[in-house]
C-alpha cells in the first residue's frame, strides 16, 4: 500500500478516527522541526562554550596561580562566550589543578532557551565542555612595541617602564638567560630607529646625498613609498629604505648660514634636525634579561604618533624572511624562526596612549602631510590612512600566526580603542588602560598568558 493511498483512504474514513492519527502525525511533525532547529542552536552553544573555556584557560593559567586563576579564567572565559545569537547563560565555571601543579582542567556547563521545543515542554537546551591546558616546554619570540611618543614624557614613560618590566620579571623570573625565550623592543614615535649599523638597509648612496651636519644619521628610516610595501615584511635587498632627514627649516634651525658660511648647531640629538623626533634604538630579540632591562630603561619621549610604523617594524623583527639581517643575538640563534615552529610562539604586544597623528608643522617617516605620501594633504583624511594601514598590518601579523595583544593607556578616543581591539589576536587580549595601575595590570595580565601553553584535548 502506497503512502498516498494510506491518506487517501483516512481522508475517506467517516467514524473519526482519522482525527486523532491527523494530531499525533502534527505533533510528530513539529517535534522533528523543533528538534531540528534546537539542535542546531545546541551546536552553537557548545561550539561557543569549547572555545571561551579554551580561550579563557590559555590566557590566564600560564604559571597556574591559585590565588588569581579563579578571578582571571572566569574574565577571559567571559569575554569570549558569546551568548548574544541564542541568548546563551554561561551556568557554571569550575577548575582543578594536578598535583605536580602542571595541568589545569576546566569544567563548564551553559544553556539557552529552547524555541520550537518549548511546544513539548522542553524549556531549555544545555551543554557541558572540558579543557585541559598543559605547561609545555616551547618557548617564545615576542615583539614590545611601545609607544615613546611625546605625550609619554614625564610620569606615563616612568609608568610604562615600570609595567614593561614586570612583564620581564614574569617571563625571565629570576634567569639571567633564558631558554627558548627570545624579547625585542621596539619604540616608536613618528619614526622607528632600526640602529645606525644598518647602513645596509638603505637606498643606495642616499646617506651620502644628505648633509648631516656634524652629526650622522641616528638610525630613523621612512616608510616605503609604495603603500603595500609600508604594510608588508619585505627584507630591504628587494624594498631599500631611506633614512629619516628632518632638514633644516622654520623652528628646526640646525643648521644657520651666515655669510654664505653654514655655522651648525652644537646641540643636535633628537630636539633638532636631522634626527629630530627620532625614539631610543629598537633593541634586537635576545635571551639575555639584563639587556631587554636596559632597554626599557634606555627609552624616551619624543615626536608625534604612528602607531602602524611601530607596528609593522615589529612585524619585521619577528618575521622569519629577516634571519641573518638584524645581527647581536638573533644571528647567534638564527632567528627570528620559521613560523609554525614545533614548541615555539611569537606574539606582539602593541600599546599606545594616543591617536596617530600627521599634523603639517612635523616632519614624520612619510615626509611633511604637504607631500602627499599617504595619498593626501589633509590632516583627517591621512591620519584615517594611517589608522587603516594599522589594521593591514595587524591582520597580515595574524595571519601569519602572531599572537598580537594591544594596549590603549590613558584613555585614547573611542575610535583608536575599537582599532586597537580589532588588531587583537581576540577581545581578550586588548587592554584597555585609562590609568597607570591598569597599565600594570595589562602587563601583568600579558606576562601571565605568555607561556606557550597548548590545549591537550
Amino acid at each position: 500500500m502506497t503512502l498516498r493511498s494510506t491518506i487517501s483512504r483516512f481522508l475517506k474514513d467517516r467514524d473519526g478516527a482519522v482525527l486523532p492519527f491527523v494530531g499525533v502525525v502534527s505533533i510528530a511533525l513539529i517535534g522533528a522541526t523543533g528538534f531540528g532547529i534546537d539542535a542546531a542552536r545546541l551546536m552553537l552553544l557548545h561550539s561557543s562554550l569549547q572555545r571561551s573555556i579554551d580561550a579563557g584557560a590559555l590566557s590566564t593559567v600560564a604559571r597556574l596561580d591559585t590565588k588569581t586563576i579563579e578571578t582571571q579564567l572566569r574574565k577571559f572565559t567571559v569575554a569570549n562566550f558569546d551568548e548574544g545569537q541564542i541568548e546563551a547563560t554561561l551556568d557554571s565555571l569550575t577548575w582543578t589543578i594536578s598535583s605536580d601543579n602542571k595541568t589545569l582542567t576546566v569544567n563548564a556547563s551553559a544553556s539557552a532557551p529552547a524555541t520550537v521545543m518549548k511546544i513539548l515542554g522542553v524549556q531549555t537546551i544545555s551543554t557541558s565542555a572540558t579543557s585541559v591546558i598543559e605547561r609545555s616546554t616551547g618557548g617564545l619570540e615576542l615583539a614590545l612595541v611601545l609607544d615613546n611618543t611625546g605625550s609619554m614624557k614625564g610620569t606615563p614613560l616612568t609608568s610604562l617602564k615600570t609595567a614593561a618590566n614586570t612583564l620581564v620579571e614574569i617571563l625571565y623570573g629570576d634567569k639571567a638567560v633564558a631558554e627558548n625565550l627570545y624579547v625585542g623592543i621596539v619604540p616608536f614615535s613618528q619614526t622607528v630607529n632600526v640602529g645606525k649599523a644598518h647602513t645596509g638597509w638603505l637606498k643606495s648612496g642616499s646617506l651620502g646625498a644628505l648633509d648631516w651636519g656634524t652629526t650622522s644619521w641616528g638610525g630613523c628610516v621612512e616608510a616605503q613609498s609604495v603603500a603595500a610595501d609600508d604594510m608588508s615584511d619585505a627584507v630591504p635587498s628587494d624594498k631599500p629604505i631611506k633614512p629619516y632627514y628632518w632638514r633644516d627649516g622654520t623652528d628646526n634651525n640646525w643648521i644657520s648660514v651666515s655669510n654664505g658660511t653654514k655655522n651648525y648647531a652644537k646641540d643636535l640629538g633628537t630636539s633638532l634636525g636631522p634626527n629630530k623626533n627620532c625614539p631610543a634604538e629598537v633593541t634586537r630579540m635576545t635571551p639575555e634579561k639584563a639587556k631587554v632591562v636596559s632597554a626599557i630603561a634606555a627609552m624616551t619621549a619624543v615626536g608625534n604618533t604612528h602607531i602602524n610604523f611601530g607596528a609593522v617594524w615589529g612585524w619585521r623583527m619577528l618575521s622569519p624572511k629577516w634571519r641573518g639581517l638584524w645581527g647581536g643575538d638573533m644571528t647567534t640563534y638564527k632567528l627570528p624562526l620559521d613560523y609554525n615552529t614545533n614548541n615555539m610562539s611569537k606574539a606582539a604586544v602593541i600599546m599606545t596612549d594616543g591617536e596617530n597623528t600627521m599634523t603639517s608643522d612635523v616632519y614624520t617617516a612619510y615626509g611633511w602631510l604637504a607631500d602627499k605620501k599617504l595619498g593626501t594633504s589633509n590632516q583627517s583624511s591621512a591620519q584615517d590612512e594611517l589608522d587603516n594601514r594599522l589594521s593591514k598590518v595587524c591582520t597580515a601579523m595574524k595571519n601569519a600566526g602572531v599572537i598580537v595583544y594591544t594596549i590603549a593607556f590613558n584613555g585614547p578616543n573611542l575610535k583608536t580603542q575599537d582599532l586597537l581591539k580589532g588588531c587583537a589576536s581576540q577581545n581578550a587580549f586588548f587592554f584597555n588602560s585609562p590609568t597607570s595601575a591598569a597599565l600594570q595590570s595589562a602587563f601583568k595580565e600579558i606576562g601571565d598568558s605568555l607561556s606557550n601553553l597548548r590545549v591537550s584535548r
